[in-house]
């Protein structure tokens, strides 16, 4: 197995003023498997169920998308997140870096 870096980015789908989805799950994963087809980066996408303390203190759930990238190590995965969240009109995302053995059959 080949060790490599998984990076997992976390993002909302609710705009963070009006708490509500202006671009949806759907159309999300579209721009995001369009932009990794086109640097040839592995990925995945998946859809879950997310929660978060809004700044003015209500407690928010919504849709998100958790994105997996293995081995994109020419890529600046904190510059992708800041730019989703901006797109998103999010407060913040979560990215998760971790090393992982991987092997492709």
């Amino acid at each position: 197995m080949k060790e490599n870096t998984e990076y997992q980015i976390l993002i909302g789908c609710h705009d963070s003023q009006l708490l509500d989805e202006v671009v949806s799950e759907d159309e999300l994963r579209e721009t995001v498997t369009r932009f990794f087809r086109q640097k040839n980066i592995d990925f995945s996408v998946y859809s879950a169920k997310g929660g978060y303390f809004h700044d003015d203190g209500r407690f928010v759930s919504e849709n998100s998308l958790c994105i997996n990238i293995i081995g994109a190590c020419d890529l600046d995965i904190i510059r992708l997140a800041k730019s989703l969240s901006m797109f998103m009109n999010q407060e913040c995302s979560l990215v998760i870096k971790e090393t992982v053995k991987a092997q492709l059959r």
